[in-house]
């Protein structure tokens, strides 16, 4: 009495899956810690959280917009489409922590004036999990500099 996949799948023999899943809306919201594995990020608890997301957008759109008309004008950024990714975390106070920035192709220049707008982050508010405990969380962030 072996039922075949098609007969079970067309049949309406077989149960949707019912598994929650959570889908990142950031490229920072890709790496969750370990301690957090299991755990969600309710809406009700993160409004400040999402809140501060914005106000950290403004603030890179804000500092990097000199930056990118520096470096049209600037002998030390050659012509070329450079990649500049930032990896920081948001402590449980709120503070941005730089742990890496690269800059492809390599300028030095360029990486100084991020190093730069870095020091002046904003505060932002770190998320709150299902168990109501804030966790460090991760902040993924990706510029692009073109110079013709």
């Amino acid at each position: 009495m072996a039922q075949s996949l098609r007969d079970s799948l067309f049949g309406g023999k077989l149960k949707a899956d019912t598994v929650k899943r959570i889908v990142s809306k950031n490229a920072a919201d890709d790496l969750l810690q370990n301690d957090t594995a299991g755990l969600t990020r309710p809406d009700s608890l993160n409004k400040l959280y999402y809140e501060k997301k914005k106000e950290w957008k403004r603030f890179v759109e804000y500092y990097t917009a000199p930056i990118i008309t520096e470096a049209g004008s600037n002998r030390k950024v050659k012509n070329g489409e450079y990649l500049i990714n930032i990896n920081a975390q948001i402590e449980l106070n709120g503070s941005v922590t730089t742990t890496n920035i690269t800059c492809e192709p390599q300028n030095e220049y360029l990486l100084s004036q991020i190093r730069e707008m870095m020091k002046k982050a904003p505060v932002l508010a770190p998320p709150v999990y299902s168990d109501r405990k804030p966790r460090v969380a991760p902040l993924k962030q990706s510029i692009t500099i073109v110079k013709n």
